[in-house]
């Protein structure tokens, strides 16, 4: 069912229209965002100003027909802070339900909360136990904690960066006593929070909303000179958020529109935003926090339509390859076959390159996906189908890990991984020592599955002598063996050792 949510914010009037699946998956096909800053005014006078009203109402009618004429055959408009607060909601509902025909949805701020934990399950891929999650728009700060799926505590605080923005700060650049008054007054509300919902320190911490999202472009601008076009599940050390509050606390407006990865939009409510973000995650004493693309818009959609979310995060990123794999027609049982083989090579060599179970669930992800690239070429279908991975917007991979196997799926053949291929290029060390090891494993494995399923059907590696021996047995392995040795370079290379495949050879007739 395509679906449109009108997001009327705090800070902002924002459209989604996404293509949602039974299974949960979300196609968005089209955004629009409109700043307002309402949280401001409800902040300085306790009513949306009535000079407004025509400007909201122009909007959420032009939202209404662009998702009219996408397709949209469910409208979902919800309204959070600035809505649920202002004294004269009563006379605005009305208004905006003549606009767009349908009630809007207020959303108290635990329903608030819970969609939001909703839209991050679907995202990102978290370790079995309690974790917090922190929402920050423009008007509130959601916090949820939950376990196994649930939330078991929320509760929302009047700490929205537009709300603080118009009522404490007064000039540009804030002033030093204005950053300890915010960071006094999170402290202050979160305190007893803290006390009240019973978290244990250092809990996983996941933080979604739009000034998180512009705090994450920031750090990624530092970190890499082309960044990834997704940063969901881009973790931060809380460290470097307070480095990035700090700087923007004392840039002018001028300066931090100067700054690589700024979002314009945002470059007043920013240094706000990012006081309290840091304030708020150091309260509950995490250290780190991972960024989630999906929030509140999406959990509107998935509790719409009661779409269960998996809590194992295994789940969560073998749909979301199977999904991408699905979407592209591959054929299933050629990737299944080298994906065994793969698998069964990288155990079989553990010893030798001391690679874990991430990085044997990535080899096993990039075999899955190898041919994903050849609807568009054969000839070039790594390329293609690197480009398609590293955009594919894959639910529960980290940056790192999408740009690793967008390198694995480049790289299965032609040249050996090199810093001219942007994703390789921003690697760090260790992982572009493991995408060498992959990639050849993925290349070899390759080779072996050309002629089918039943061409090799055991793979054995000898590593007493001074040459890894892989044996191999099957059906007709005299030329996957021929094969393997032609594309066995580059994974004798990252072992450093050579590499010779050998085949048991039928039994002689007496």
């Amino acid at each position: 069912m395509r679906c449109a949510v009108l997001d009327l914010g705090s800070t902002s009037f924002q459209l989604l229209v996404t293509d949602a699946e039974t299974d949960g998956t979300l196609t968005h096909v089209l955004r629009d965002r409109v700043i307002l800053n309402l949280g401001a005014d409800v902040a300085a006078t306790g009513r949306v100003p009535e000079e407004m009203l025509d400007r909201a109402l122009e909007i959420v009618s032009r939202f209404r027909d662009v998702a009219e004429r996408s397709g949209a055959e469910r409208l979902l408009p919800v309204a959070t802070a600035a809505f649920r607060d202002a004294a004269n909601l009563p006379w605005i509902s009305k208004a905006l339900r003549g606009a767009l025909g349908v009630p809007i949805d207020v959303l108290a701020g635990d329903e608030e909360a819970r969609c939001t934990v909703t839209g991050v399950r679907a995202s990102v891929a978290l370790p079995p136990g309690p974790w917090l999650a922190f929402d920050l728009g423009g008007g509130s700060l959601e916090i949820a904690l939950v376990d196994d799926g649930r939330i078991v505590w929320t509760d929302s605080f009047p700490l929205g960066a537009a709300r603080l923005w118009s009522t404490m700060v007064a000039g540009d650049p804030m002033t030093r006593s204005e950053r300890k008054e915010l960071k006094a007054l999170v402290s202050d509300l979160l305190t007893p929070a803290v006390e009240a919902s019973g978290t244990a320190p250092e809990l996983p911490c996941v933080m979604a909303g739009g000034t998180a999202g512009a705090v994450c472009r920031l750090l990624a601008a530092g970190r890499w000179s082309d960044p990834p076009t997704s940063l969901n599940q881009f973790r931060v050390t809380v460290s470097a958020l307070g480095d990035v509050a700090r700087t923007l606390g004392a840039s002018t407006s001028e300066e931090r529109l100067a700054l690589p990865g700024i979002d314009e939009r945002r470059a007043d409510l920013l240094p706000t935003g990012a006081v309290v973000l840091t304030a708020a995650l150091g309260a509950f004493g995490a250290t780190s926090a991972i960024h989630s693309e999906w929030g509140l818009r999406e959990g509107v959609v998935l509790r719409a339509l009661g779409t269960p979310i998996p809590t194992d995060p295994t789940v969560l990123r073998h749909a979301a390859v199977d999904r991408l794999a699905s979407r592209w027609r591959l054929d299933d049982r050629h990737a299944a076959t080298v994906r065994r083989h793969a698998e069964t090579l990288f155990d079989e060599t553990r010893a030798i390159h001391d690679l874990g179970a991430e990085e044997r669930e990535l080899l096993g992800a990039a075999a899955r996906l190898h041919d994903v690239g050849t609807r568009i070429s054969v000839d070039k279908h790594h390329k293609h189908g690197a480009y398609i991975v590293e955009h594919a917007g894959l639910r529960g991979f980290s940056p790192d890990e999408v740009a690793l196997l967008a390198c694995l799926v480049r790289f299965q053949r032609g040249s050996a991984p090199r810093a001219s291929y942007p994703p390789y290029a921003g690697l760090l060390p260790t992982d572009r020592e493991a995408c060498r090891t992959l990639a050849g494993l993925l290349r070899v494995a390759h080779a072996l599955a050309r002629g089918g399923s039943e061409d090799v059907t055991s793979i054995r590696v000898d590593t007493s002598g001074d040459a890894l021996v892989v044996r191999i047995e099957g059906g007709n392995p005299v030329h996957a063996v021929t094969d393997a040795n032609e594309h066995a370079a580059l994974l004798a290379r990252a072992l450093g050792s050579p590499i010779r495949f050998a085949y048991a050879e039928a039994p002689k007739a007496s």
